[in-house]
């Protein structure tokens, strides 16, 4: 083995070792507007999950990334974001302009 393959080898390995195993990781949250939550603020909250969960190492793998949705009441949601960094701290809380979430671990993928 040629020490340039070496050294990319132990690379790889150090970085794989850093991010831990991955996870599925939980989002739960609400909205603040209640039942008058519109569409379209669904959609937006869905986005930011969506760009937080590949944020935190999520594979981009088009629906799988995150899935779930809102209630039928439609301002509380669930949401998974699927294979994420095995290191990420918990719980990991989402603030954003009307709607808050937490994430946390839900087990390995």
């Amino acid at each position: 083995m040629r020490l340039s393959d070496l050294i990319l080898l132990v690379t790889a390995t150090t970085v794989f070792a850093a991010r831990g195993t991955p996870i599925h990781v939980a989002f739960q949250g609400n909205v603040i507007f209640g039942t008058l939550t519109t569409d379209s603020q669904r959609e937006e909250v869905h986005d930011s999950l969506r760009v937080h969960c590949l944020d935190i190492g999520a594979n981009e793998k088009g629906e799988e990334t995150l899935t779930g949705g809102f209630d039928g009441d439609g301002y509380h949601f669930k949401y998974l974001c699927n294979c994420a960094h095995g290191n990420t701290r918990f719980p990991l809380v989402i603030r954003e302009a009307g709607w808050s979430a937490e994430g946390t671990n839900a087990g390995n993928c």
